[in-house]
């Protein structure tokens, strides 16, 4: 991996006061209680779950709307992510099988359970604003490669999925960092780094083995061969990390599993009536609609790898439930790595340059699968 140079630094400390301005934005609405970014609940059946929050931390905290958010479940998540003593805090999990297989973000923000719970609620934010600088760089490289500025690489810090996931504590900002610089690991040739990154992001999100799917289809498509390091590594891990879970949290299975998926477009069709009520919610949601199919008209002819891993989620977009689908935190969220892949592919990359048209199966080891700097 080349090192930071004058490009990178500049789009890392842009995305670095993104993030920063987050946590200031929460911590004004919320009386200075940084607690309000992690989004605990404050009513129904997570009342045990915040009590027991409160008791960790010794104070009250800051809560949202009823039930609360991700951000919740991955501070219980962080204060013991080897689930060594799952009776204490995985038992407060909705569901503890689901939220533990998304593992990568509560270890790394919890130091694997040393950080205290206080600090821990800071730690959290700011390995987000790390993973945000990280996306962003990445991004930026990819970007000036496809013959682009390098202020392209700010599609990863200002994407609204990106945006909404850092305002509830999410695992999908390293994600989709993460599977960034695997892309980039893999168009440079060097399939151990490219493996080891792309195991990051499917730990922290599983949902990114859709991304990892399609960058190593469009290689084999390009090269006539799979670098089965990239695929089988983040498999291994995975599939380990899972049947550990499921040792350690056999007695707890939690509340009955949300339903995620399901026929094509019957979520969108079953969400569509909080639409039309909430101007706003069919405003921002008429823009991932008309986004999508731009998006694969303009890159299913000669994707880049970054673009073959974003139309994976455009298959996850059709299958994905009503309840994903009826707001547009939620689905912006679930669909983020398609809004930075469709920015690039719009705007950065030349509609005339060589590099984009380039036939890279004549030579497998060449740097990138997607296009060569300018």
């Amino acid at each position: 991996m080349l090192p930071f140079d004058r490009h990178d630094r500049r789009v890392a400390l842009v995305a670095a006061i993104i993030g920063v301005g987050i946590v200031l934005v929460s911590l004004l609405s919320h009386g200075g209680d940084i607690a309000g970014l992690i989004k605990f609940g404050s009513g129904g059946h997570v009342v045990e779950r915040t009590a027991h929050v409160e008791d960790l931390l010794g104070r009250e905290v800051a809560t949202v709307d009823e039930l609360g958010h991700d951000g919740s479940m991955y501070f219980l998540q962080a204060v013991d992510p080897f689930f060594l003593d799952p009776d204490e805090h995985a038992a407060h999990l909705d569901r503890p099988v689901y939220r533990a297989q998304r593992m990568l973000f509560p270890t790394i923000a919890g130091l694997g359970g040393l950080v205290p719970p206080e600090p821990l609620l800071w730690t959290m934010a700011l390995t987000n604003i790390a993973a945000v600088v990280l996306g962003s760089v990445g991004t930026s490289r990819f970007a000036r490669q496809l013959g682009g500025s390098p202020w392209f690489g700010l599609a990863f810090a200002l994407n609204p999925g990106i945006l909404f996931e850092f305002d509830i504590s999410g695992a999908g900002i390293l994600a989709f960092a993460a599977a960034i610089w695997g892309t980039l690991a893999l168009d440079d040739g060097r399939d151990r780094s490219a493996a080891a990154w792309f195991a990051a992001a499917v730990l922290a999100r599983e949902v990114m083995f859709l991304y990892l799917a399609g960058v190593l289809l469009l290689r084999l498509w390009k090269t006539r061969r799979i670098p089965w390091l990239a695929g089988a590594v983040p498999s291994i891990a995975a599939g380990g990390w899972a049947l550990y879970i499921r040792t350690r949290l056999e007695s707890h299975p939690g509340v009955e599993e949300v339903q995620e998926f399901g026929f094509p477009f019957k979520g969108m069709i079953g969400a569509s009536e909080n639409w039309f009520a909430n101007p706003d919610e069919m405003a921002v949601i008429a823009g991932v609609l008309i986004v999508i199919p731009v998006f694969v008209v303009k890159v299913i002819r000669n994707p880049t790898s970054l673009d073959a891993g974003a139309l994976g989620f455009v298959v996850l977009a059709l299958l994905l439930s009503r309840q994903v689908w009826w707001q547009f935190v939620d689905i912006t969220r679930a669909l983020a790595p398609i809004f930075t892949a469709y920015i690039l592919t719009a705007f950065a990359r030349p509609s005339t340059s060589p590099s984009a048209d380039a036939d890279v199966s004549e030579s497998p080891d060449t740097r990138p699968v997607a296009a060569a700097p300018a």
